[in-house]
């Protein structure tokens, strides 16, 4: 396969350029846990992902603590979903002693003395190493004493690998309820989201932790606590803005061609092939040649092999440090009425779905879900998809973890011929 490119320098930027810019950011997850250990009661967190217990902090913990267990008797749901036992999805949690009905979800015993709990449970150590402007967030639910004084939750973060977990690094967690607030009402679940401070940027010992108390003075406030989908993310912003990117098959050879302006610290570009919209792979790079430069970039690549079937092409763009994102997609050759709408991937949790479509012209579409007898989950009517990629965010009734199908269907509206594709996809953990 032969391949050559060329690049051209614009000393200005006409403003129908300006116009579809987009920059070239996204939040890149370096860390997570969404608890699901498949247990539905009574699994204490310390034998999950590496959390660990450390006790008496803060006070000395009574002969029959609560205790902290991953399990869904209290169920991790999407917020604002008020509290609920068991249907599938696991949650870290506050449950009562053992000898007090133990696992019974966000709840616990304050009957004395005895129960007692200064308790921290500890992430595994999480390396931020080349990360920056990194974000907290999980969600949650949780009620306490006015002041955060007594039973109550507290988020903690250390930078030394839990040798310390500083005063300032300490947050009070109280969530709304479901009704009053009167320490009986299920709590709310609530996305809790913390801006780190630096002092976490690329730093090898990040550690996260949830303390809980009670004092043992036989006046308890449920719910107690819940923790679930946490993650650490940094915004990654690569130095350079994608104005466009186009492939066009020639006579013996595809042209692909894409302009940029604003390069800065950018290493290449690397230019990858799908046949059929199967997995890329990597055909080619070309070196970044417009950083520091201003004005617009305009680069050129051949691709010498060509396919009877339609062909797909993306550019990754690799910053100097090794951070990359992607270009949109662009097909060349000819296709089937089917192929020019593609389900690339579809995921779903939590009763949410997530569907990746590729659209060749933009088209009004009705997506549907079934499970795998052919009943209908649920429908989705007019969905407007773009020319290139889509992402689609959905909302599923409540169902259990399991194959699905996903459908779409358009019509043949603006002459073009209806398509009906299906996909099979995996709900749940």
């Amino acid at each position: 396969m032969k391949s050559i490119y060329s690049h051209i320098t614009t000393p200005f930027l006409a403003l129908a350029f300006l116009i579809c810019i987009s920059v070239s950011s996204k939040a890149q997850t370096i860390w997570s846990d969404n608890f699901n250990n498949g247990c539905s009661a009574n699994c204490l967190a310390t034998a999950w992902n590496g959390w660990t217990l450390v006790d008496n902090v803060g006070g000395t913990t009574g002969g029959s603590p609560n205790n902290w267990y991953i399990s869904c008797a209290e169920e991790g749901l999407v917020p604002p979903n008020c509290g609920s036992s068991c249907i599938g999805d696991q949650s870290l949690h506050i449950g009562a002693d053992p000898g007090s009905g133990g696992d019974i979800g966000a709840t616990y015993n304050e009957t004395g003395a005895t129960n007692a709990t200064y308790r921290l449970i500890v992430s595994p150590t999480v390396s931020t190493v080349g990360k920056s402007t990194i974000t907290l967030k999980f969600d949650y639910i949780a009620y306490g004493s006015a002041g955060c004084s007594d039973d109550r939750a507290q988020l903690r973060l250390s930078t030394d690998n839990g040798a310390t977990w500083p005063v300032g690094y300490q947050y009070c967690l109280t969530s709304v309820c479901c009704g009053a607030c009167n320490g009986y009402s299920q709590g709310q679940w609530t996305t809790y989201t913390l801006s780190l401070p630096a002092a976490f940027d690329n730093n090898p010992n990040v550690r996260i932790a949830f303390h809980w108390k009670n004092n043992g003075n036989g006046s308890g406030t449920d719910p107690s606590v819940a923790i679930d989908d946490i993650s650490l993310s940094s915004v990654v912003v690569l130095p350079v803005t994608l104005v466009r990117f186009q492939a066009a098959k020639e006579t013996n050879k595809v042209k692909l061609n894409w302009t940029t302006i604003l390069e800065n610290q950018l290493s290449r570009y690397e230019v990858e092939r799908s046949v059929g919209y199967a997995s890329f792979s990597k055909i080619g790079a070309v070196v970044a040649t417009g950083n520091n430069q201003a004005g617009q970039i305009n680069y050129i690549y051949n691709d010498a092999e060509l396919f009877s079937k339609p062909v797909y092409y993306r550019l990754k763009m690799v910053n100097n440090d090794g951070r990359s994102t992607y270009s949109n997609v662009a097909r060349v050759g000819s296709a089937t009425a089917n192929e020019n709408i593609i389900i690339v991937s579809t995921n779903g949790r939590n009763g949410k779905m997530q569907a990746y479509i590729w659209a060749g012209y933009a088209v009004t579409a009705t997506i549907s879900v079934y499970d795998l007898q052919g009943k209908k989950i649920a429908t989705f009517p007019d969905r407007r998809l773009i020319t290139g990629d889509n992402r689609l965010d959905l909302n599923l009734p409540k169902i259990s973890s399991g194959y699905y199908t996903i459908k779409v269907e358009t019509s043949n509206s603006s002459q073009k011929i209806p398509i009906r594709i299906t996909k099979k996809f995996l709900y749940g953990k």
